[in-house]
């Protein structure tokens, strides 16, 4: 239990850090991270990219996603349902509306098979070693789990890193963390 309680407040910490952002930081940092995933292999040499669409000031995606669409690649999107999440292919912003938890969601019927490709995934804190808290649902814990074939990317800014963050089993960590400034 003990765990738990620290897990959320130092989710709630972050948080709180994240949306005192100013637009012009947020922007900028948006530019920075998004330069260095889609010039890194794992995005170029993907057919398929699994990507969240941002929301609550979470490092930006659209500029990813439009980067994926410009080079041909398919884009993938999450979509909640009860305790599981599959992602569903867009070609579109505007195939997106709000699903759980105020995030905008894919229409689409086909779900992704989750055998190949680059996840962009998004995290409150990180920590130097990989570990990443998200929000506490643990979907894409559950989703990674399941479809251990994808590279994983977390986009995030500098101030989502942490010097250790709380860790169990099934915590799944990203192969890598790009911020604004660096990769870990």
């Amino acid at each position: 239990m003990r765990n738990l309680a620290k897990k959320e407040e130092i989710r709630q910490e972050i948080l709180k850090k994240r949306l005192d952002i100013s637009p012009v930081e947020w922007q900028n940092g948006t530019e920075s991270i998004t330069k260095e995933v889609t010039a890194h292999a794992w995005f170029r040499e993907a057919t398929d990219i699994y990507c969240y669409v941002d929301c609550r000031k979470e490092a930006g995606t659209k500029l990813i996603i439009e980067e994926a669409w410009r080079l041909g690649k398919t884009v993938w999107v999450p979509r909640t349902a009860g305790e599981e999440m599959d992602f569903y292919e867009i070609h579109s912003f505007t195939e997106l509306s709000r699903g759980c938890f105020g995030v905008l969601e894919p229409e689409g019927t086909t779900a992704a098979d989750g055998s190949d490709g680059l996840m962009i995934m998004p995290g409150v804190v990180f920590d130097e070693h990989r570990g990443r808290l998200g929000y506490g649902k643990g979907y894409y814990d559950r989703y990674l789990s399941k479809h251990p074939g994808l590279h994983t990317i977390a986009a995030a800014f500098d101030l989502q890193i942490v010097d250790e963050v709380p860790q169990e089993d099934e915590d799944v960590r990203p192969q890598l963390i790009i911020t604004e400034t660096r990769t870990i």
